[in-house]
């Protein structure tokens, strides 16, 4: 009896597992096709292949279900990056790596960023604001990521003295505006020009040699 419990709290557990990722999904293509205004429960459920009622049993209203996608979306993008990133690189050659992973990982998810760059609803309520703490967390990792890089360029002499948290904000900055002109289609140019643009750029703000080179 014990035994049999506990297999069917199991297929339970598979079972509630594979319906939230159907919902999430179907929420984030509801994103990219139309926007936070195109989400209904009667879409994601028709999307995901589930009933209305069913939605409600994982997700109270659209408004929770929409920030469960976001984060989730936010979640894998900074993992996605990370994961590019090679640890024991120097600090340039890990900043030249992170930056081109976002960059990419946003042109492969174009129509979903620039609907969550179009509208920024989920940043609205006040910093210390439970629903800006849940996405801002991820958007801090990753400026941390780029702090640590520029804390061992200081360090090590390459780079110019500087305040690394407020460059680690910048540059991010700088990669989410160079996205977004290529989405609103202010370049033409393959997303491999506008990278090698932009970091040479960003080069010459913070590196102390004035010579950049690609790669």
């Amino acid at each position: 009896m014990i035994q049999s419990s506990a297999k069917n709290s199991g297929r339970k557990a598979v079972l509630n597992t594979y319906r939230t990722r159907s919902l999430l999904e179907a929420t984030r293509k509801v994103i990219a096709d139309g926007g936070f205004d195109a989400v209904t429960m009667e879409r994601v459920s028709a999307e995901a292949g589930l009933t209305k009622g069913a939605v409600y049993l994982y997700f109270p209203n659209k408004e929770q279900l929409i920030l469960a996608a976001v984060e989730e979306i936010f979640s894998e993008m900074v993992e996605r990056i990370e994961a590019q990133v090679d640890a024991d690189a120097g600090p340039w050659e890990r900043l030249v790596q992170t930056l081109r992973a976002e960059l990419t990982i946003m042109e492969e998810q174009r129509d979903l960023i620039r609907a969550l760059l179009l509208d920024r609803r989920l940043f609205r309520d006040s910093p210390g604001g439970h629903q800006a703490r849940r996405l801002f967390k991820y958007r801090d990792r990753h400026e941390e990521r780029l702090k640590h890089c520029l804390d061992e360029g200081v360090k090590k002499k390459i780079f110019r003295t500087m305040d690394t948290s407020q460059a680690a904000f910048y540059i991010n900055e700088m990669a989410v505006s160079t996205a977004w002109r290529r989405m609103i289609g202010r370049s033409a140019q393959p997303l491999e020009r506008d990278i090698e643009q932009m970091l040479a750029f960003i080069h010459l703000l913070i590196h102390k040699r004035a010579r950049y080179t690609a790669g």
